[in-house]
């Protein structure tokens, strides 16, 4: 999660996230989620998966702090019309079960390595991660670079940051805030900020469920809050294991509202690093968007970014890049 990007925007944004599970507290009762549309990863492991399987490869979503499949929602929807398109929630996070080991970013990219292997998906996939869900594709693509077919980064941390002091003081200060949310739902404050998080994020039904049940439950929050303090120490682990190889097509999509400040020019100066690391790869200055308005308001960006990694597949592209 990252904070500071563009004045009110970015700071604002990066802390919603983490105020809304401030106030969404262990007193509420968890909704369970519907089964409909989804599949048992490993181990056992709740996957959203849409859309049928066809030439172009898999898309597999990966969220940021204190994210769930829900936020997917509508990218889900409108992936599906070109394939086959997965999300997931980590383990111990959402309707996931604990997970067996602890929440560094290379223990997360083993876990979504034995998901694909439990999904039966032995073709390379395209890996779609949002803010500090980018930096786990990117550990994964480091460790597996044949099961990468593309990258597609959105706001996100990776290990890049580490080259700039004023990014990591941003991140850092992000980690008092997941501490703060695990404080407040000890304290049992009234559930505000769950139904305020989603009515930001425009989820509805049973999208609007699941991300409720994942802001209100305390064992949730603080694997959240774990994997939000294992951020900083795997920006190194990352770089070690050599970040994403060149050879994966990479998009890198920079949503912001002001463009024009410094904290934005910093956090794009690091975010475009990988695609022009990548011998083949698009920037997508995606002006006018938040932190977390590609998810939904401004989801074309990522449907193009897929669509133009698909067709490397030979899939037929369905849309255009937004003006």
């Amino acid at each position: 999660m990252r904070a500071g990007l563009s004045g009110a925007s970015r700071c604002g944004l990066a802390r919603s996230l983490i105020l809304g599970a401030l106030f969404a507290v262990a007193a509420c009762a968890s909704v369970p989620p519907a089964p409909v549309g989804t599949t048992t990863g490993q181990p056992g492991l709740y996957v959203d998966c849409r859309g049928q399987p066809s030439a172009s490869p898999t898309v597999i979503l990966e969220s940021g702090a204190f994210g769930t499949s829900a936020d997917w929602e509508f990218v889900l929807a409108d992936l599906a019309k070109g394939g086959r398109v997965c999300a997931y929630d980590r383990g111990g996070v959402g309707a996931s079960p604990p997970r067996a080991g602890n929440g560094s970013v290379t223990a997360i990219a083993h876990e979504l390595a034995g998901l694909l292997d439990s999904m039966g998906e032995t073709r390379p996939v395209i890996l779609v991660g949002h803010s500090n869900g980018a930096l786990y594709i990117e550990a994964f693509a480091a460790l597996w670079p044949s099961r990468v077919a593309g990258l597609v980064y959105v706001n996100g941390v990776t290990s890049n940051d580490l080259d700039d002091p004023a990014l990591l003081r941003y991140i850092a200060d992000e980690r008092h805030l997941s501490d703060l949310a695990v404080d407040a739902a000890d304290l049992g404050l009234a559930p505000a900020g769950a139904a305020r998080m989603v009515k930001a994020e425009g989820l509805e039904g049973e999208a609007a469920a699941r991300k409720i049940a994942a802001l209100t439950n305390l064992r949730s929050l603080r694997v959240a809050r774990d994997e939000d303090r294992a951020v900083v120490p795997g920006l190194t682990l990352t770089r070690e294991l050599g970040a994403s190889p060149p050879a994966i097509p990479t998009v890198v999509i920079v949503g912001t509202t002001r463009p024009d400040i410094f904290s934005s020019k910093a956090w794009r100066a690091a975010e475009i690093v990988p695609a022009q690391r990548a011998r083949r790869s698009w920037i997508l200055d995606a002006v006018g968007a938040t932190h977390v308005s590609p998810l939904a308001r401004d989801r074309a960006w990522i449907v193009a970014a897929v669509d133009r990694l698909r067709s490397l597949s030979g899939a037929p592209p369905r849309a255009q890049r937004p003006s």
